[in-house]
């Protein structure tokens, strides 16, 4: 009888994670995807603003940083 090895793997994921992502890409998603929508733009349109939203809501903080810096 050959003897097997279970192992356990635990996963760690912290409160600000979760926090971040369900307020960042969640509720500011859907508020660009509304946005957009009275506007009076297209589904498409509208999905693409709430991507483009949210990714600028992450990435420009950094983003200003270095331009701040290098300017």
């Amino acid at each position: 009888m050959s003897a097997k090895r279970r192992e356990i793997v635990i996963v760690v994921v912290k409160a600000t994670a979760i926090y971040s992502f369900v307020i960042i890409d969640i509720a500011a998603g859907t508020g660009f995807y509304l946005a957009a929508k009275l506007l009076g733009s297209g589904v498409i349109i509208a999905s693409i603003c709430s991507m483009a939203g949210v990714e600028s809501l992450k990435r420009g903080p950094a983003l200003a940083r270095n331009f701040i810096r290098k300017g």
